[in-house]
């Protein structure tokens, strides 16, 4: 049994931080959404996703949210659906956490909730109701959940991501 290990197996409505879920029914906004919104009829899509749980896990636990923050993540080996430039070398930017949008998560070999490597997308956040993503875990049976300390590194990766800053004009030091 490896000492860190990346994964347990968990089932149940209970959430937590790094709780990973396939196949996962997100609804959308249409893309063709036009404001005001209509009054009669607001048109949406729905997306089946494999997503990760981004909120914390004691917001979680104390009831301080009321949505769920969750991200995608793909195969390794669809990642080009995703982004037409990843290759080896993007694969290894983004080990080195050089490409900040995506975070890697190794491979699982557990029995009942095997998965290749996956690559989490930071580009695309979706809020769902708690209760709803609840019973979403429920139904999937077992699935996998993210340990630590590679939750932490999800997190933290999530939030390099979203605390970049880009100056609108550079600082120009005389000397």
């Amino acid at each position: 049994m490896d000492k860190y290990p990346w994964y347990d197996s968990v089932e149940g409505g209970d959430l937590e931080q790094g709780d990973i879920l396939t196949r996962c029914p997100i609804v959308l906004p249409d893309p063709e959404l036009s404001f005001p919104l209509p009054e009669d009829y607001i048109p949406v899509v729905v997306r089946q996703l494999d997503v990760i749980v981004m909120t914390q896990s004691c917001d979680l636990a104390n009831d301080k949210v009321a949505d769920v923050l969750l991200c995608p993540h793909w195969d390794l080996d669809q990642a080009g659906q995703m982004d037409s430039a990843f290759n080896k070398a993007s694969y290894q930017q983004i080990l080195k956490g050089h490409r900040p949008r995506y975070c890697m998560l190794a491979r699982s070999d557990i029995l009942d909730s095997p998965m290749n490597v996956r690559i989490v997308d930071f580009g695309s956040v979706f809020g769902l109701p708690k209760t709803y993503v609840r019973q979403a875990a429920a139904a999937q049976g077992k699935r996998l959940r993210l340990c630590p300390p590679y939750r932490e590194h999800l997190s933290q990766a999530f939030a390099r991501f979203f605390m970049r800053v880009g100056l609108p004009q550079d600082i120009s030091i005389s000397t």
